[in-house]
């Protein structure tokens, strides 16, 4: 994704949605880098459980999910993270996640398992930082033998 936000918002506004392979781990295991394919659409009505694509303020481009909103705007986590991240506006949303491709398979945003899948990641994310914590704990024990 080299091109900028205004760019692929254009291409949205103009098709109607955009596809796009994701890079990186933060979203698995609903989404594998290089692999599957997200279907993004205009971001209208954005709600918690949506996966959006935005720009950070540092130009990175992040497709994470939709865990709440406050007054300063949205709050996200990757379905593989634990880390919230605060205060993502509209403007720097460029679409949302409308489905997306496993193989040549088309799962729509609106599929029950996935809706399942979806509310079962956000409700887990005090069990990753927990796993996280563990982890770290038996790391640095076992690196003291």
């Amino acid at each position: 994704m080299q091109q900028d936000n205004h760019t692929y918002k254009s291409i949205i506004e103009k098709q109607g949605f955009f596809i796009c392979t994701p890079i990186g781990t933060s979203m698995k295991p609903l989404l594998y880098q290089r692999q599957d394919t997200v279907k993004l659409v205009k971001a209208d009505n954005v709600q918690k459980y949506d996966v959006i694509l935005y720009q950070r303020k540092s130009g990175e481009y992040v497709l994470h999910r939709v865990i709440g909103k406050n007054k300063l705007g949205y709050i996200l986590c990757g379905d593989n993270q634990f880390i919230k991240e605060y205060g993502i506006t509209d403007d720097m949303i460029i679409g949302k996640m409308e489905g997306y491709y496993k193989k040549e398979e088309y799962i729509p945003c609106t599929d029950k398992n996935y809706i399942r899948y979806s509310k079962k990641r956000v409700r887990s994310i005090p069990y990753r930082k927990f796993k996280h914590k563990i982890k770290k704990i038996i790391k640095k024990i076992i690196g003291r033998k």
